[in-house]
């Protein structure tokens, strides 16, 4: 009796299911560590500062565009600039046939907040923002917002940068009722300066500074 060439290759079942298994938890870990990954990194600045942590782990040495580079072959190096991107790079063995580049944005749209931000009117706190990217802004009405950047301090007399992450509900920019606005559905020109404004509180200003100093 003849056995084909399928039959042959045939993976064994209980290794088949084996590899399935294997497949299954290796994808999962990676979703989990792709999902960790961006709940650290709200803002460019928290993404170069997770990476540079990745690549110090790996063995990577930091270079400094203030001082020379001392590169040697087989070495692993990156550098960082405005603390908001990052560059590694390999120093092949011997000479190179090829090189390959890899590249991604650290920043996304969002809403910037300007300096002295807190806007007190009519009873309630807004943050004066500006657009920062290209953005679909309908979507960012009526949903639970906070703040994550970068601030600088003075501490003893010298200014420092410190990260920054509010990881809790904070803002909202709200949308008008529909009965005081009833052209809501008729398509809208949103203007960032006016119609953006997010909400943090009721009351004086004072308190959305307050809260990025006892995030620090």
């Amino acid at each position: 009796q003849e056995a084909s060439m399928t039959d042959l290759l045939k993976v064994p079942s209980g290794a088949e299911q084996d590899m399935k298994t294997a497949n299954t938890t290796y994808s999962e870990s990676l979703q989990q560590e792709l999902l960790q990954f961006l709940q650290n990194c709200p803002s460019a600045f928290h993404t170069a500062h997770t990476i540079r942590r990745v690549l110090l782990d790996a063995g990577y040495e930091e270079l400094f565009e203030a001082f020379p580079w001392h590169l040697e072959a087989g070495g692993r190096y990156f550098v960082m600039r405005a603390e908001s991107s990052i560059i590694s790079f390999r120093i092949p063995h011997g000479r190179p046939s090829g090189f390959m580049i890899a590249a991604s944005h650290s920043d996304s749209p969002s809403f910037k907040i300007k300096t002295n931000p807190e806007i007190a009117r009519e009873g309630y706190v807004r943050l004066n923002v500006e657009r920062y990217g290209g953005m679909l802004m309908a979507p960012w009405f009526d949903r639970p917002l906070s703040a994550a950047g970068r601030i600088i301090v003075q501490e003893d007399g010298v200014f420092k940068t410190k990260l920054v992450n509010v990881d809790r509900d904070l803002l909202m920019i709200p949308n008008l009722a529909i009965h005081m606005d009833r052209t809501a559905n008729d398509g809208h020109k949103y203007n960032a300066q006016t119609d953006m404004e997010p909400i943090i509180a009721q009351g004086e200003a004072g308190q959305f500074m307050k809260t990025i100093a006892e995030a620090c």
